[in-house]
């Protein structure tokens, strides 16, 4: 099965097997909640998106494999979300389902206990924390959460240099202090984190640069926030950042840092980093008959 997961930052797909293993993998930067207006998607998005999507159809056995695609939080703001998903459906036969952030919460944990078992990691007792580009869906056990908040849109939202740290900082504990007494209603043993943020602070601790990203390196990683704050002061320091975190992704990543430190910080417990999330607990979700995209 091909499982594609549309996110407000990046599009990506995977090929599962009847093992729920993950065999082949997509991955594309396309910015969809770039210039978000009242009027929708921005025509440039659109394109960026089109683009990914003819890209992974010629990538992908689609004739072989039933797909199932999901849309996020930028596609349940965006006006013209049903139109451009009609267009896509008619001219690629890619069929994009928009689903609510609670069941996008529930499949991404769905997706992260799946590789959490093949790890040996036991995540009964973890908070889940999934910081997307437009909203963060965060689990505990059958509590599940969405917050109108991520990476695109606070960034957008910022009118401060880059670097002024204590901005960015109480500007991300304005954002996050809802999702924060969420987590604070419950006592955890350690913080799962899944998302482009957390897996790009590993791959930094790493060494690795975006084109050496290997999923099979970053999962069941363990971080503390030191990490997160020396990823940043290396992004900072960097000639080409591009090189480190992909095209036009340098200024999310350090946003999604701070946002990521506004929730996590106060909490003296392992930070553990799961690349699986969202498209994986699609497949998952079909596999096991839990899958109800009205949900």
């Amino acid at each position: 099965m091909i499982c594609i997961d549309l996110g407000s930052n990046t599009l990506r797909a995977c090929l599962m097997n009847d093992e729920l293993e993950v065999v082949q993998t997509y991955e594309k930067i396309v910015g969809s909640a770039r210039n978000l207006s009242d009027k929708g998607l921005s025509d440039q998005a659109k394109k960026r998106i089109y683009d990914a999507l003819v890209q992974l159809k010629s990538r992908f056995d689609f004739d072989s494999n039933l797909h199932i695609a999901v849309a996020t939080e930028a596609f349940r703001l965006a006006k013209n979300a049903k139109d451009f998903f009609e267009f896509i459906s008619s001219d690629l036969g890619i069929n994009f389902n928009i689903i609510s952030g609670f069941l996008e919460a529930k499949l991404t944990r769905l997706g992260v206990e799946n590789r959490a078992k093949k790890l040996g990691v036991n995540i009964e007792k973890s908070l889940l924390i999934d910081l997307g580009g437009a909203s963060t869906e965060i689990s505990f056990g059958d509590n599940f959460a969405s917050f109108k908040f991520g990476i695109v849109r606070f960034w957008q939202e910022c009118d401060f240099d880059i670097k002024d740290s204590d901005k960015f900082a109480k500007f991300a504990k304005i954002k996050t202090s809802e999702a924060l007494k969420f987590i604070d209603g419950f006592k955890f043993e350690n913080i799962i984190l899944t998302s482009g943020v957390p897996t790009s602070v590993a791959a930094l601790k790493l060494g690795l640069k975006y084109d050496d990203y290997d999923a099979r390196l970053i999962n069941g990683m363990v971080l503390d926030m030191n990490d997160f704050y020396d990823a940043a002061r290396i992004l900072y320091a960097a000639k080409d950042p591009d090189l480190l975190v992909g095209d036009d992704r340098t200024e999310l990543v350090i946003a999604g840092i701070w946002l990521m430190s506004s929730m996590i910080s106060k909490f003296k417990v392992p930070f553990i980093v799961i690349d699986d999330g969202l498209r994986e607990g699609v497949g998952v979700g079909a596999k096991l008959e839990l899958l109800n995209l009205k949900e």
